[in-house]
């Protein structure tokens, strides 16, 4: 059964699904994703197996912030316009970015209940 919730990046409105692969195929390729066009992100819903990490609340979570850190960067502009630079992590644009965006992005987090 999907489970979803909504959540404000912002400004923009996009929804939180927690599905299996049999509902979102697109999971059998991945733990999660964000879809920018349709403003979706969608994590697995993760059941014990015995190759796949132990603590699948924890993993759960951690996905979660991934693609909402995805539909972030994507709506400030940051998706499509960083390319070109070589070594993007150590950037004193991403740097202050995060500065600036945490807080709002924190609130998200809480909101989806995935800190």
């Amino acid at each position: 059964m999907e489970v979803s919730m909504r959540v404000n990046i912002l400004g923009t409105k996009y929804r939180i699904i927690i599905a299996t692969n049999e509902e979102k195929p697109k999971l059998n390729e991945c733990d999660g994703y964000m879809d920018p066009t349709i403003k979706e992100i969608v994590v697995g819903k993760f059941e014990e197996c015995p190759m796949s990490v132990e603590d699948l609340q924890t993993h759960t979570k951690n996905v979660m912030r991934h693609e909402i850190t995805h539909a972030f960067l994507h709506e400030s502009g940051l998706w499509t316009n960083s390319g070109n630079v070589e070594n993007w992590g150590r950037s004193e644009e991403i740097t202050d970015w995060i500065a600036l965006q945490f807080p709002k992005m924190l609130k998200v987090f809480q909101e989806a209940k995935c800190i």
